[in-house]
């Protein structure tokens, strides 16, 4: 059972890998322990697949990979997000550009990016073991020699071989870190996993009522025993989107500020003020909900909550027993709310505190730190100093970066790199 290329993990990085690995005609198998390839892929960006992000200048976009970003010059170089863009669009993969470069398929569907992919492996003759555990990698001398799997009496070899099994985040799919097992076996330092871009769990249940749910433009204020620790203000681009989940707090601002949170969490009790009218003062406020009132005086001030702010969210503020605002009755008529009672609105809206309880765990995390230590690799094949014909993708390197794209980029330019090679 040879071949030129053996992929083992049939992810994003490692579908891409074995596409290009598969040019000119060579013979590449691709592994994969699930019944079918991509699964993690298939539900990134909640389905929507942030297939990368569109900054064109190589130094920024390098910039929101920490202390990667020295070694990442040579790989995006050689497939960075022009090339991505082209290539997809070359299978039938039209993109659009939203806010903050976010880039997606326009038909918004995970689905259509995968499908687009698997065709070309079938055009390129990848042959596919899907539902193959693989037993054991055989490395002797700096090399690999063979893949062994689980169940079936083949040794298969290969010239090269590409290690594509992924980190931890989201264990359902399969990213369970195998692949780390066999490289701390031969002596690859592995930096130890925590959940990195991850939702966190909240105390109040109004937050949980609210879930799917979501708001942008805040100001948000971390404080840590009720002292002020961080303020993320509203500036161009910055909305501060946060998503409301049945267990707490997801969103772009949340999963890209969860490492500080953790931190924090280390110190003391963790709270977040929402201030949902972050460019109105507090005069302005209370003008703002005057001029709301005295446009509709004699309805019930249930009925106008979305006048004040849309998304149906306030009414589970008011009701909630724990909420300062539960001492408002909704269902009175706005000409008998009195000032008093408006202002103490005016002031909760500006600042709704929730209780950090704790981050989620890694069936939660989009990403995971951890992996290969980046001084292990060769980035310019992807293959490892200590195994030359055994190169890493993707999630197997421990690169942090932000939610956007640039989870996928890293496993479109890594794949390209360690295919191509």
């Amino acid at each position: 059972m040879n071949f030129d290329t053996i992929v083992i993990g049939g992810g994003a990085s490692g579908i891409f890998a074995a596409i290009f690995a598969s040019q000119n005609n060579k013979k590449v198998l691709l592994i994969e322990k699930n019944k079918a390839l991509g699964t993690k892929l298939k539900i990134s960006g909640g389905g929507r697949c942030n297939i990368l992000n569109a900054e064109f200048d190589e130094k920024k976009l390098l910039s929101n990979y920490g202390n990667a970003s020295k070694f990442l010059h040579s790989p995006f170089a050689k497939f960075g997000v022009e090339k991505t863009i082209k290539y997809f669009q070359g299978i039938d993969i039209e993109i659009k550009i939203e806010d903050k470069k976010r880039a997606f398929p326009k038909t918004e569907k995970a689905l259509d990016v995968f499908n687009a992919l698997q065709k070309e492996l079938i055009k390129n003759n990848v042959e596919i073991k899907s539902s193959a555990i693989v037993e054991k990698i055989i490395a002797r001398n700096g090399k690999v020699d063979g893949v062994k799997i689980l169940n079936d009496i083949n040794i298969y070899t290969a010239d090269k071989y590409i290690l594509s099994t992924g980190g931890y985040s989201h264990p359902e799919t399969g990213s369970t870190g195998d692949g780390f097992n066999f490289l701390k076996e031969h002596k690859i330092k592995i930096d130890e996993a925590t959940p990195s871009l991850v939702p966190i769990a909240i105390r109040e249940n109004w937050v949980k009522n609210l879930s799917g749910k979501t708001i942008e433009n805040l100001k948000v204020t971390f404080s840590v025993d009720g002292a002020k620790r961080k303020v993320l203000k509203i500036n161009g681009e910055n909305k501060n989107r946060i998503l409301f989940t049945h267990f707490g707090l997801s969103g772009p601002t949340i999963l890209n500020n969860s490492k500080y949170i953790s931190d924090l969490l280390h110190e003391g009790s963790v709270s977040m003020s929402l201030d949902l009218f972050g460019e109105k003062n507090e005069k302005e406020m209370d003008d703002f909900l005057l001029s709301v009132f005295d446009k509709n005086k004699n309805k019930i001030l249930k009925n106008i909550l979305n006048d004040i702010y849309a998304g149906n969210i306030l009414e589970e503020i008011f009701l909630d027993k724990e909420s300062p605002l539960n001492q408002i009755d909704i269902n009175r008529e706005v000409n008998d709310i009195k000032k008093e009672e408006r202002k103490i609105i005016g002031k909760v809206l500006k600042s709704l505190i929730i209780s950090v309880e704790s981050l989620m765990g890694f069936d939660k995390a989009i990403i995971a730190d951890g992996g290969v230590n980046i001084v292990e690799v060769n980035f310019e094949n992807m293959s490892l100093k200590k195994i030359s014909n055994l190169h890493v993708t993707g999630d197997m390197l421990n690169i942090s970066r932000p939610s956007g794209g640039y989870s996928l980029q890293l496993c479109w330019t890594t794949g390209y790199v360690a295919g191509n090679n």
